[in-house]
């Protein structure tokens, strides 16, 4: 292991395992990438007895320069030949001529925004922490029904490596003169402005996505009791992690364990939240299909309710309302508009079991991480508790 490498990946905003010390990093594949001889490289990374496999594009300092390259990244793409290694599997013409530039911000993975100069036309999604195994966003992008919610593929690049299939990259069709849907509700929220059509609206862009993957990955209901051992094995698992869940335990079998009939299931976008919508003139666009990073690729490729994505978005309601101190109706009135919109009973339980397992998750995010937060959750699962 080279410490320039170690560094590298430790100090990357994609890297995942930060808490822990690498060990150890080997490149298993490499090739040239760029006209200055720079490596696109598969790197595994040995950490606390896990190994993760990463991509990167190493310079001969061992720096990641993947942003830096982005046009002609984008070029390798239009002639059809993924810059160092990898198959382009083309769905639309990867359009040439354009200039690239890094989208900031990002945590897991790496974007590339394409220009033509007039405006910005595509984005390129390098996969960073890599599985084998069919991508989850590649699939139900590529396999779902037709929807105006969701961007235009134009292709994804994989690689064969010992026997098994990476997906590296995803390429789609830019949302131009569009905003995050988060920054968009922390900014009417603030003002104390209503936000009940735009949370209308983004209720019936999730439905008709629902409908677009379940027309493309179609699946049976779940029964309450599937739910339930479903939710209670996520439960049991955060409280080994974090105890001070302990306390809730009585209550959320009780609640789980009272689920009765069924509810839709099919393919979902399973990690939905405004931060992963768009707001144009005209619509919401829902993106980053890739369900939840830390969760293993088999189980993301799951089926799972419908209203997972729903409760998602009523969580992430109840965070931006009291982020920014909202007037004390704003979260029910933009809540009840986005279950209007999507067609969504406030009632159901099924949906209230998924509110109660996504601040579950919460609080134990909140207290490893921000404890001057985990009230925000922690009164979202008394709620659902009643």
């Amino acid at each position: 292991m080279t410490q320039s490498l170690a560094h590298t990946l430790a100090t990357a905003r994609f890297y995942g395992a930060k808490s822990e010390a690498i060990d150890e990093t080997e490149v298993l594949l490499s090739a040239p990438a760029t006209a200055e001889g720079e490596q696109l490289s598969l790197v595994a990374v040995h950490h606390g007895g896990s190994c993760d496999l990463y991509q990167l594009l190493l310079n001969d300092k061992e720096e990641d320069v993947l942003g830096a390259r982005a046009t002609e990244l984008g070029e390798a793409l239009s002639s059809g030949t993924p810059a160092g290694w990898g198959t382009w599997h083309e769905l639309r013409p990867f359009p040439a001529g354009l200039h690239g530039r890094q989208l900031s911000g990002e945590q897991s993975n790496t974007s590339l925004i394409f220009s033509d100069g007039q405006r910005d036309r595509v984005v390129l999604k390098y996969f960073r922490k890599l599985e084998p195994g069919i991508n989850p966003e590649v699939e139900l992008l590529a396999g779902m029904g037709p929807t105006e919610h969701v961007a235009p593929v134009y292709g994804w690049v994989d690689t064969e490596f010992q026997g098994q299939t990476y997906v590296t990259a995803v390429a789609q069709e830019f949302i131009a003169d569009s905003e995050d849907g988060w920054k968009r509700a922390l900014r009417w929220a603030e003002a104390g402005q209503s936000f009940a059509e735009d949370a209308r609206l983004l209720g019936e862009a999730t439905a008709d996505v629902h409908r677009a993957l379940a027309e493309g990955f179609p699946a049976p209901a779940l029964t309450g009791e599937e739910v339930a051992t479903k939710l209670m094995g996520r439960f049991r698992s955060l409280a080994d992690r974090v105890p001070y869940l302990e306390r809730f335990a009585t209550g959320v079998e009780e609640r789980y364990r009272s689920l009765e009939g069924s509810t839709p299931a099919h393919r979902v976008h399973g990690d939905l939240h405004l931060g992963q919508v768009l707001r144009t003139p005209e619509r919401y666009v829902l993106i980053d299909f890739e369900g939840e990073p830390a969760r293993p690729l088999a189980e993301r490729r799951q089926p799972d309710a419908a209203v997972r994505d729903v409760a998602g978005l009523v969580r992430s309601i109840d965070y931006a309302s009291q982020s920014v101190e909202a007037p004390s109706t704003w979260a029910e009135e933009t809540t009840s508009a986005l279950l209007e919109g999507y067609g969504a009973d406030p009632a159901d339980p099924f949906l209230t079991a998924y509110v109660l397992d996504k601040a579950l998750y919460e609080v134990a995010y909140e207290v490893d991480n921000r404890p001057d937060w985990a009230h925000i959750p922690r009164a979202a699962v008394e709620k659902a508790l009643g």
